[in-house]
């Protein structure tokens, strides 16, 4: 293609950019939580159907043993990944882009990839072990008949991307609960209820020291963000 003739130092009014690797892709992130259900406790109680069984609408989440809220984790690395992908050209939604509402549910988090027009659903997330314990792993959608069947293979392939893409961005693989990184649910409600590949990607164990420092500082939740996004990349295959 001819380069745009520049006058005054200027490109060409109405010069084509260059095409983007993720041009025409619409991704649905959802940032786990949210910083008001502690004080809705009634609200995130309220069980909703999930397909193979009632679960409340939401829950608190966990914390640092300083207090840094899994809640305002998810949001910010959430922010973070937007970024990055917007920067490669998709169109991102997330469930929420706030941190002092409550909510949404389970089933409308699920629901939210289909209703954007999504590619794919990544539900990021950290988790509260035994502080002996370290790592991420991603969970994937199992078989529940009537909600899952149309996306349990795709989202196992979503869910092998994400590992490989965290893996390679450096970050541990866990050590407890999923020891090769990725474990099959039929009992969460925003996987369940998605109709897009969905997979929820637990970052590391907030109270584990190692995994707590990562997740405290700018510089480590960059590499979250690195990981996760090279992990939708990576399913993509852009």
């Amino acid at each position: 293609m001819l380069a745009a003739v520049a006058i005054s130092g200027a490109p060409m009014a109405g010069a084509a950019r260059a095409a983007l690797p993720l041009d025409g892709i619409v991704i649905a992130l959802d940032p786990g939580h949210n910083g008001g259900n502690a004080a809705h406790a009634t609200e995130i109680a309220r069980k909703v159907w999930i397909g193979s069984g009632w679960k409340p609408c939401n829950k608190v989440g966990t914390s640092t043993t300083g207090g840094y809220a899994e809640h305002r984790f998810n949001l910010v690395v959430a922010k973070a990944v937007r970024t990055r992908l917007e920067a490669l050209g998709a169109t991102v939604f997330m469930t929420r882009t706030t941190n002092d509402g409550w909510g949404p549910c389970v089933d409308k988090r699920g629901k939210f990839g289909r209703g954007v027009g999504a590619a794919l659903l990544l539900s990021i997330h950290a988790d509260g072990a035994s502080s002996a314990y370290s790592g991420f792993f991603v969970m994937k959608p199992g078989l529940v008949e009537g909600f899952t069947d149309d996306i349990v293979g795709a989202s196992a392939t979503l869910a092998t991307a994400m590992r490989r893409g965290m893996l390679d961005s450096g970050l541990p693989v866990a050590n407890y609960y999923a020891t090769r990184g990725i474990k099959s649910r039929t009992d969460l409600g925003t996987l369940n209820w998605s109709d897009v590949p969905a997979v929820v990607v637990e970052c590391g164990n907030m109270k584990n020291r190692e995994d707590a420092a990562r997740m405290t500082t700018a510089s480590g939740r960059a590499r979250y963000a690195t990981g996760l996004v090279a992990g939708i990349r990576r399913y993509l295959g852009r």
